[in-house]
């Protein structure tokens, strides 16, 4: 159920985010435990991951576009970028995890 909540919320900030006045982000989402997870829920978190990889890019382009007329917030650009590398390192983490368990 969180993880339908979480998905719901980062598809709409994927679809809303550039249609906004300004360039909004939402938080990366909670990671499963990989030595403990299902199946199931690791697949649940490579669907997340994407999304909020997907939400990012779209952030970042908005920002590069308001970047063009004058205005790029490029410490939220960076922020952003080391948001998705964090999350990427984390997510690896736990899949190494999943898999060590025979998963």
């Amino acid at each position: 159920m969180k993880k339908a909540i979480l998905s719901t919320a980062l598809a709409f900030l994927f679809l809303t985010g550039a249609a906004q006045a300004g360039c909004e982000q939402g938080d990366p989402p909670t990671l499963p435990d990989g030595a403990t997870a299902s199946e199931a829920q690791m697949a649940d978190a490579v669907k997340s991951v994407k999304a909020y990889i997907a939400a990012t890019e779209e952030f970042q382009a908005c920002l590069t576009a308001e970047g063009k007329r004058g205005k790029m917030d490029v410490e939220s650009y960076n922020k952003s970028t080391e948001r998705m590398e964090k999350l990427a390192a984390n997510f690896n983490k736990q899949l190494k995890a999943f898999k060590s368990r025979g998963g």
